[in-house]
């Protein structure tokens, strides 16, 4: 049955249930946007007894604490427990009971949340305490303030409780997940754990406020101009970064970002680095054109995290274009340097959320440095037309973890020879 709330309560409710790892995460998920500092996720069979029972918790430096009980209430023992070390602050245990969790946000920004290779739970929660203590954080792995007893009532403890999950579902989550625990604490691992529902995104940007520099004249935005790429897109999120664009496409989402007197071409990673800043959630990540670009089959099961996917040419840097286009001597050494490799195409980026931020990062510093450069007049040549040898440079930094060429995308500019495996026809 649906639970019901009292008001000044939100409920957030899985409609099939997903477990205790996704359960928690969800809480932490709600937590962390909402801003807070203080985090306490508690058990449904455990409830405060005592008045500005979280102070003791919030006032302790320690960024995790949870409330423990060291055995049963009753006759009946487990006798799992030992105490480890006690001060007239803080008690700490060899195990973690898991009953109420409490977390300093910091903690949860450096190791992330609870691991969904636990399944449906178990070990959980102890893993999230091992890797937050292995990462320097805390004093002690599992830890409780002093005189909890006073602050806190857990069912759990009194034996008043009826499982969740059944026993011989339980058993086997417990022998299959204590081996995963076990290795963890025995290695140290510390190990980052996205907590968000995370999802696969693609990115375009359409920047009509300033003049292309490639065509020289002034694009008018209209969402007709994304209809043919939102269309094509699959097992995904459509994102389009605009500074005009009032209306977009079915299914496509808008965020405004500021017109800004720059070279677009520059400008859009810029804007597409501070989206992916703002957005821990997405897992793979393409940008692509949003006017000549389509998906032909979807790329997200394929797709490898380190590997970081491209657009090409059919041509090499010893390009007439190319040369003439980007006289910068940064440039110009680099087409020199690289004259019989194939031109990459700056028009598809995919990877990881973190490579694609690294390699959108990459061509902003690399932007900057330059205008510095015309500042201090060491450098006297015009500006590039556009960021396809920047591309090319940031690129090359990645070595051999790049991947372009048939599999990709279509031959450039031939509507769609190779369309027969390509992820993307580009032009």
């Amino acid at each position: 049955p649906v639970a019901v709330v009292p008001d000044g309560v939100q409920l957030l409710r899985h409609e099939t249930s997903l477990g205790i790892v996704a359960s928690k995460n969800a809480s932490l998920t709600a937590l962390m946007d909402a801003g807070c500092e203080h985090l306490f996720l508690w058990d449904d069979d455990a409830w405060p007894i005592a008045d500005n029972w979280h102070l003791p918790y919030i006032e302790s430096p320690e960024p995790h604490l949870a409330y423990q009980f060291l055995d049963l209430a009753g006759r009946n023992k487990l006798n799992d427990l030992s105490v480890l070390y006690r001060d007239d602050k803080h008690i700490a245990y060899t195990g973690q009971r898991g009953v109420m969790l409490y977390y300093h946000r910091s903690a949860i920004e450096s190791v992330g949340g609870f691991d969904p290779v636990y399944g449906r739970g178990m070990y959980e929660h102890s893993d999230l305490a091992l890797r937050i203590h292995n990462a320097g954080i805390t004093t002690w792995t599992y830890a409780d303030v002093v005189g909890s007893e006073k602050l806190i009532y857990s069912l759990d403890e009194h034996e008043a409780v009826e499982r969740s999950v059944p026993m011989p579902d339980r058993q086997a989550l417990v022998e299959r997940n204590v081996k995963i625990h076990n290795e963890r604490r025995d290695t140290g691992f510390t190990g980052y754990v996205e907590y968000r529902q995370q999802r696969d995104v693609v990115i375009t940007t359409l920047l009509t406020s300033q003049p292309d520099p490639q065509r020289g004249t002034k694009m008018a935005a209209s969402p007709d101009m994304l209809a043919k790429w939102a269309s094509s897109l699959r097992n995904c999120g459509r994102i389009a970064l605009v500074d005009e664009l009032l209306t977009a496409p079915a299914d496509v989402e808008l965020y405004r970002v500021p017109d800004v007197k720059m070279n677009v071409y520059f400008r859009r990673w810029l804007h597409i680095w501070q989206h992916l800043r703002d957005h821990p959630e997405y897992r793979f990540v393409w940008c692509t054109d949003g006017t000549d670009v389509e998906m032909l089959r979807a790329p997200w099961e394929e797709m490898e995290p380190g590997k970081v996917y491209v657009g090409s040419e059919p041509k090499t840097y010893a390009d007439t274009w190319a040369k003439q286009n980007h006289p910068e001597r940064i440039y110009q050494e680099f087409i020199e340097a690289h004259r019989n490799n194939v031109m990459l195409n700056a028009g598809l980026l995919g990877g990881s959320r973190v490579d694609v931020m690294a390699f959108a990062h990459g061509i902003i510093r690399l932007y900057y440095r330059i205008e510095s450069y015309r500042f201090w007049k060491k450098e006297q040549a015009g500006a590039a037309v556009g960021d396809m040898i920047a591309f090319g440079i940031v690129a090359k930094s990645f070595g051999d973890r790049i991947v372009t060429g048939p599999r990709i995308h279509t031959v450039f500019k031939t509507d769609g020879i190779g369309k027969e495996v390509a992820f993307w026809r580009h032009k």
